[in-house]
């Protein structure tokens, strides 16, 4: 079988629950796949064609609404079979890469109240997302998506895990942001 790459897993994870067209794979892939998982427009095609080469997906082609065909694509056997395979192998574990932290590292050589302002907008940014996040939980829990056996339970798993995550980075941003207004008021003439 040809060697499949986590973002060729992450499409027939997207199509796993039935054929979409390209527009909306990247649609699944931006929200809700790009919540924990992300790809350019510009990777998502060509891995289409190779997924579909390998023989893991196919596609039917007709007139979109532009001068292109449009084409839907779906899960072969083979492809359920390879994402059957891959979903219950340990996940390789990579280091995280977290811009934020990373700035956090190196934060003395910043401005403490212009550092002070961008956690305070990560913050804020966060509590959006939780909000989002939160209503879309609360659809799939009313819809019985809270039952393993639902076809939507990955979905409302996936969510939970954002909704105990996000809190903590909330208070973390919070925390940082109270740290240097100590470090302000300390270094502030008297």
């Amino acid at each position: 079988m040809a060697t499949v790459s986590t973002l060729g897993y992450a499409l027939l994870c997207v199509l796993h629950r039935g054929p979409l067209t390209g527009y909306d794979i990247v649609r699944r892939m931006r929200r809700p796949i790009g919540y924990y998982w992300t790809a350019q427009q510009s990777q998502i095609y060509p891995e289409l064609a190779r997924l579909s080469a390998a023989g893991l997906t196919e596609h039917e082609t007709d007139s979109g609404p532009g001068p292109r065909q449009r084409k839907t694509h779906r899960l072969t056997a083979a492809g359920r079979e390879a994402l059957a395979e891959w979903l219950v192998r340990p996940a390789v574990v990579r280091p995280p890469r977290d811009e934020t932290v990373l700035r956090t590292y190196a934060l003395a050589m910043a401005d403490p109240a212009a550092m002070r302002e961008m956690y305070l907008a990560e913050a804020a940014t966060y509590e959006r997302q939780l909000a989002d996040f939160t209503g879309q939980h609360a659809e799939l829990a009313a819809r019985g998506a809270d039952d393993p056996g639902h076809p939507e339970f990955g979905a409302y798993a996936t969510l939970e895990f954002a909704l105990l995550r996000y809190p903590s980075r909330i208070q973390w941003c919070r925390w940082l942001a109270d740290r240097l207004a100590q470090l302000a008021s300390r270094n502030a003439p008297p």
